[in-house]
């Protein structure tokens, strides 16, 4: 199913894409053309929520000088709920329980859209990248941590609280202690924290950037440590096909940022973790350029949804 990036014309979208460390302000159309854009360390007190509102209005006032907007739509790092409340987010306390949709509202008077960053990074696979080919379809990002979005007969699924797609809190084996509490997760096992871990443990003092690429240079340390993340996260990737039975998963993130090796490796992995289960998954790096775009993907698939 194709969405109709041209329900509104001559529209724009005042987006957001708030993060633990950096906030991005843009402003663009539905079609995802990005007419301006700025990006600030994030402003965040515990006990202020004012101080990130007071961010935003002057991030607005910079990034629209030039520009009108008649939607405001948000990405932000936790689970959000249908009615716009966040009902977790680790990495900016102190939001749990808020009405971050009423809280936009009430700031912008316009008509507001929010969503957590993993699922909209989904949504603009689906609205403008290769999730237009697939009506079920997976998404991965794999950074610091790993997350997810998930579309089922090309609508996403959020489950009933906003949790779904926590891909990363799924317990694959034998780990470390995980953010969440438990022990084992994916997000411990094959995430970019988890490399730049298992490098220290292996005595190397190296970013997980720096792990590729001494994989990529033939060291064989490092290509113990990639193969074991890169098995770590087969396993992870096939339990999902298990449940989900989709068309494609398609993987982003720091980690497959121009790493088709890394992809192979997972590919050439997979039919031996599915079994007697065996398919045709197709497994695609995500399209470039894609994440700063997610606030007009979502504002674009809403609009088309009836919100």
């Amino acid at each position: 199913m194709y969405y109709d990036i041209n329900i509104v014309e001559n529209e724009s979208v005042l987006g957001f894409e708030v993060g633990a460390s950096k906030t991005i302000a843009l402003v663009g159309d539905l079609s995802g053309n990005v007419f301006s854009k700025i990006i600030a360390d994030t402003r965040n007190e515990k006990d202020d929520k004012e101080v990130l509102f007071r961010q935003l209005k002057e991030l607005q006032k910079k990034v629209s000088k030039k520009y009108d907007f008649n939607y405001v739509s948000m990405t932000f790092p936790g689970a959000i709920n249908r009615k716009g409340i966040v009902a977790y987010t680790p990495n900016l306390p102190g939001w749990k329980g808020y009405n971050l949709m009423k809280g936009l509202k009430e700031r912008f008077d316009s008509e507001v859209f929010v969503e957590n960053d993993a699922n909209a990074q989904a949504v603009a696979e689906k609205i403008y990248g290769y999730g237009r080919k697939y009506s079920n379809f997976i998404y991965l990002t794999v950074g610091t941590g790993i997350g997810g979005g998930i579309f089922i007969d090309d609508k996403l699924y959020s489950g009933h609280n906003g949790w779904a797609g926590e891909f990363g809190h799924m317990v694959i084996g034998e780990g470390p202690k995980c953010g969440c509490g438990r022990y084992g997760c994916l997000e411990t096992l094959a995430s970019g924290s988890a490399i730049k871990r298992m490098a220290f443990e292996a005595g190397k003092n190296m970013s997980g950037k720096e792990v590729f690429e001494a994989w990529f240079d033939g060291d064989k340390a490092a290509k113990a440590i990639v193969e074991k993340a890169a098995s770590s996260f087969t396993i992870g990737i096939a339990n999902i096909v298990n449940i989900f039975d989709p068309e494609a998963i398609i993987i982003g993130g720091g980690i497959t940022k121009n790493n088709e090796r890394y992809l192979g490796y997972i590919r050439k992995k997979l039919p031996k973790e599915l079994g007697n289960y065996r398919r045709r998954i197709k497994i695609i790096r995500a399209s470039e350029n894609l994440i700063e775009k997610a606030p007009l993907a979502l504002a674009a698939y809403r609009l088309n949804i009836g919100n």
